[in-house]
């Protein structure tokens, strides 16, 4: 081999290589948003089961923004001021955001729900959290599908 060709080697190495670490950036930002949308699910899903079980009303707020936050009770100034069960996201690229005119909650007769949405944001894309009337909460991703759930 002569050094021409072990310098296009290197050279065909080092592009190979720069794709690849930005295809797996992409991976992990779409992996953390889903992991978050994932975990928000869970967190409504436990209040909408105590809602249920206790017959009590949960009404949602929400702190919008990259330090945002949900919960349910009292809305407080911050996320840090917050007391009780709430969710936060633990990736720090997540990006919070509510598009609900009314205030979104559980009421504990007949497992109803008042409907709205909350979006999780990051690089990757946007995924929606959906509470329909029924108490049905599921997930979607806007513009393009991520780790395959279905497009708004």
């Amino acid at each position: 081999m002569t050094l021409i060709e072990i310098m296009l080697v290197l050279g065909l190495i080092a592009m190979l290589s720069i794709g690849s670490l930005q295809g797996w950036r992409e991976h992990q930002q779409r992996a953390r948003l889903e992991q978050q949308a994932q975990m928000l699910r869970i967190y409504l899903s436990g209040l909408q089961a105590q809602s249920y079980q206790y017959n009590l009303s949960h009404l949602l707020w929400t702190i919008v923004g990259k330090s945002g936050c949900v919960g349910s009770g009292i809305k407080p100034v911050d996320c840090a001021s917050a007391g009780g069960s709430l969710f936060k996201p633990t990736a720090p690229d997540i990006t919070v955001g509510v598009y609900s005119e009314k205030t979104m909650g559980f009421y504990g007769l007949r497992n109803m729900a008042q409907a709205g949405h909350i979006t999780l944001t990051n690089a990757a894309g946007t995924i929606r959290v959906i509470l329909s009337a029924r108490g049905r909460i599921r997930l979607c991703s806007e513009g393009k599908s991520i780790a395959g759930m279905a497009v708004c």
